[in-house]
């Protein structure tokens, strides 16, 4: 009888290591198929960091979320920022609330310390590429966005996002960095 207990909870033990990271997987796939896809406008970053492995790190230059006057800078957990589009084409967040706004797109972040003016970070910070192509995207992506043509297109459904792809000068990360291949 003992064993038939440790072997139910080892079988518990299994299934919450499996549900965790297939919950987490769930929700990015199921934002990339069913969400609304939105344009962020990046700035330039220090392409360099030893620690972080191959990647591209995403810096952004307008529309960050700032928690509303009615939240306290004390305040640590979840709030709702809304996702506006603007003439430009791209999108903006205002101001995170403590609950989700009713009928329109929005990104579910989390406040864990003290912010300078109240804003918020955007919760995607990098694009993850083949490892061999990470180093020269870095460096197209760097010159796009000082030259302000630089932008990443991340689906959002119900609070969750997930990153879909990178553009600079138009084009797609990959599309970008198989024409400059080609133009040697």
């Amino acid at each position: 009888m003992k064993r038939a207990w440790i072997f139910a909870a080892f079988l518990v033990v299994c299934l919450i290591q499996i549900a965790a990271p297939a919950s987490m997987i769930w929700k990015q796939e199921r934002a990339l198929a069913y969400g609304q896809p939105f344009k962020f406008r990046t700035a330039p970053v220090d392409p360099y960091d030893a620690f972080r492995g191959k990647y591209v790190a995403l810096s952004f230059r307008e529309g960050l979320p700032k928690l509303s006057a009615n939240i306290p800078p004390s305040y640590r957990g979840k709030v709702y920022a809304p996702i506006t589009v603007g003439d430009d084409g791209f999108a903006r967040c205002g101001d995170a609330a403590l609950a989700p706004p009713q009928g329109g797109p929005y990104l579910t972040l989390n406040v864990e310390s003290g912010y300078p003016d109240q804003v918020l970070s955007l919760p995607f910070d990098r694009y993850y590429m083949e490892e061999a192509k990470a180093p020269a995207a870095e460096t197209a992506y760097t010159q796009a966005t000082r030259e302000k043509d630089a932008y990443v297109v991340v689906r959002i459904l119900d609070g969750a996002w997930a990153v879909e792809d990178l553009y600079v000068g138009g084009k797609p990360i990959s599309d970008a960095l198989s024409e400059a291949e080609k133009a040697r």
